[in-house]
C-alpha cells in the first residue's frame, strides 16, 4: 500500500478509482485557483445495522461545493449523486472501516486558460483521522492557548470568506504562522470592522452566562455546515439558546467558554485568548455537553438526527 497520503492506497480523479500514488498533475496546475470540501465520514450505527460509515452532512457539505464553484466561476463537471458514488468508491476500495476524512476538490486543468477555463480536474483524496470526541478522549481535554491575530480576515469585497477556496487559506496560514511563532497554539481572526471573526480553520462559539454566542456570516466567516447543526441541535436536544450576533474582542475576553467547531476541529475547546483564561472549569461544562452529543449524533445515537448522516 502507497505511504504517500496517510495509507490511503486509492483515491478518486476524473470519473475513475485510481492509486494515490498515480494521481500526478503538472506543477503549472493553477490550484490556487482551486475549490474544494471538507467532510467526515464516522463509523457508528445507522438504519443499515451497526458498525457501518456515515457521512455527516453530506448535502449541505456538497451543496457549498456547487455555491463555491458558482462564485468562483468553476464547473464540476459530475452531478451530485455521480460525487457521492465517488466517494463511496473511493472509501470501499481503501478498506477503510474507520473513520475517514474526505476532501473533493477542483480546479481548472492547465493550458486551458486559467480564469476561463473550459476543462477541470476534480478529485476526491480521503485518508483517515483520530477524532478528540468521546469521553474518555484525552484530547479533548488539551490545553489550547489562543492569541489575536494582528492578520485580518479576508472581507467579501477582496476574497469571498464564506466559499471554500484554496486561496483564501494564505491568510489563514499567515495568521498560524504569526501565533505560532509567538509560543500560542492557534489564532482568532477579527474581521475588517474590528469584530471578532472566526478561528484560522473553523468557527468560533463562546458561552456566557448559559447562552452560546457565534458570530454572523457576515463576519467574514466560513459559511459553515457544522456551525449550522450545532446552532440548530444546541437549541432543539439541549434546550441551550444561541444567539448569532457581532461581539468585540472584549467580549471575548469576557466570555466563561470558549471553542471552536468544524468538520476537522469538530468541538475543539480553547482554554484561553491572549492569556486570558475562560472561567473556571476547563473544558467548560456547556462545551463538554456540546461535544458530547455531538458525538453521539456522528455515532447514529440520536435517532432524531439520523437524516444527517449517509451511509457508505
Amino acid at each position: 500500500m502507497s505511504k504517500a497520503f496517510h495509507g490511503a492506497e486509492f483515491c478518486w480523479m476524473n470519473g475513475s478509482v485510481i492509486k494515490t500514488e498515480e494521481a500526478l498533475v503538472s506543477a503549472m496546475e493553477p490550484i490556487y485557483l482551486g475549490i474544494f470540501e471538507g467532510i467526515k465520514a464516522y463509523v457508528g450505527g445507522n438504519v443499515l445495522g451497526e458498525g457501518g460509515l456515515n457521512i455527516f452532512g453530506w448535502e449541505p457539505h456538497i451543496d457549498r461545493l456547487w455555491r463555491s464553484a458558482a462564485v468562483t466561476g468553476l464547473k464540476i463537471g459530475y452531478s451530485k449523486e455521480e460525487m457521492l458514488e465517488a466517494t463511496r468508491g473511493a472509501i470501499k476500495a481503501n478498506g477503510f472501516k474507520t473513520n475517514v476524512y474526505i476532501q473533493p476538490r477542483i480546479w481548472p486543468k492547465a493550458g486551458t486558460g486559467r480564469y476561463n477555463a473550459s476543462e477541470f480536474h476534480v478529485v476526491v483524496p480521503i485518508w483517515k483521522f483520530d477524532t478528540l470526541l468521546g469521553n474518555d478522549n484525552p484530547r479533548f481535554g488539551e490545553e489550547r492557548r489562543y492569541v489575536v491575530s494582528s492578520w485580518r480576515r479576508i472581507s467579501s469585497d477582496a476574497l469571498p470568506p464564506q466559499v471554500k477556496s484554496w486561496a483564501n487559506y494564505a491568510n489563514s496560514a499567515l495568521a498560524t504562522r504569526e501565533a505560532t511563532r509567538l509560543g500560542y497554539d492557534g489564532a482568532i481572526f477579527l474581521d475588517n470592522r474590528g469584530f471578532v471573526s472566526e478561528g484560522t480553520g473553523a468557527c468560533l462559539m463562546t458561552v456566557r452566562n448559559g447562552k452560546v454566542i457565534t458570530p454572523p456570516v457576515t463576519a467574514s466567516i466560513l459559511e459553515s455546515v457544522t456551525r449550522g447543526r450545532f446552532i440548530e441541535f444546541v437549541e432543539e436536544d439541549l434546550g441551550i439558546p444561541v444567539e448569532v450576533r457581532d461581539f468585540t474582542r472584549v467580549e471575548l475576553y469576557a466570555a466563561d467558554e470558549a471553542f471552536l467547531c468544524g468538520t476537522g476541529y469538530e468541538a475543539t475547546p480553547i482554554t484561553s485568548v491572549d492569556d486570558i483564561n475562560f472561567g473556571n472549569e476547563y473544558p467548560g461544562p456547556i462545551t463538554t455537553k456540546i461535544a458530547e452529543h455531538y458525538s453521539r449524533i456522528l455515532e447514529g445515537k440520536v435517532k432524531e438526527r439520523r437524516d444527517w448522516l449517509t451511509p457508505v
